[in-house]
């Protein structure tokens, strides 16, 4: 959705190793304390056990859609491109 949003219809979300996930960060110049950090998360978050304490205590949710985010989203995007 986001990338329809900003004229990338064919944007894929890609999942890459972790250990590739960390070299390119590495690689970027970031902390490796941080790096790894990142790493674990995304682990998490790919094995369920980042959302274990959200899903027993979920919140009540806004009332924003992600169609709506998209929105903003890509006017954002597209005024940080031309900045460039």
């Amino acid at each position: 959705m986001l990338g329809e949003a900003i004229g990338m219809p064919n944007l894929k979300w890609q999942a890459i190793p972790r250990e590739q996930m960390l070299q390119q960060m590495l690689d970027a110049g970031m902390n490796k304390w941080i790096a790894n950090g990142l790493v674990e998360m995304q682990a998490a978050q790919q094995n369920g056990s980042l959302y274990e304490d959200y899903y027993r205590n979920k919140p009540a949710l806004g009332k924003v859609k992600l169609a709506d985010f998209a929105k903003e989203f890509a006017l954002t995007y597209h005024n940080k491109s031309n900045q460039s």
